[in-house]
């Protein structure tokens, strides 16, 4: 019995190692999941849904794993505090990220130019027959398209 419960220790130290070793960085615009080798990023606005696993005893601890998934991608956070709570947290975040985003692209969208006036296509056509690359007579037909 006392190798199995050394064993299990073992084991327990092992995950509770490798964990304490992974950070995760909650910031306004991504969740970063970093450890001593390699760094992982998700951007809010990319996040389409969270689902929380939790084990019988992690449920009596109030820890689990959320994991956010992208539409090309999953990130697990493992040994998070109150997940449900915090999963509701990031999907608010996720939604006001992407209404952020979309208001900004909205705003930087080009200036839509009207049609030139009247008087601007009159003297382009004007500047057409002034350098020859308009006949008289075509000038003049095309000159009635703007007399009222």
């Amino acid at each position: 019995m006392v190798p199995v419960i050394g064993i299990g220790l073992i084991v327990l130290y092992l995950g509770f190692k490798k964990q304490s070793k992974t950070t995760y960085i909650i910031g306004n615009q991504s969740i970063i999941k970093s450890d001593h080798s390699y760094r992982e990023a998700v951007d809010l606005v990319n996040i389409t849904d969270i689902k929380v696993q939790q084990k019988w005893i992690d449920k009596k601890f109030n820890n689990g794993t959320l994991i956010l998934i992208t539409e090309t991608k999953s990130i697990d956070l493992i040994g998070i505090h109150n997940p449900s709570n915090l999963s509701e947290l990031i999907l608010q975040a996720a939604v006001a990220e992407r209404t952020r985003k979309r208001k900004q692209n909205e705003t930087l969208k080009p200036p839509v130019h009207p049609n030139p006036g009247t008087l601007d296509r009159l003297d382009y056509l004007t500047g057409l027959w002034q350098q020859g690359l308009l006949s008289d007579e075509d000038f003049k037909k095309e000159k009635k398209h703007f007399e009222p």
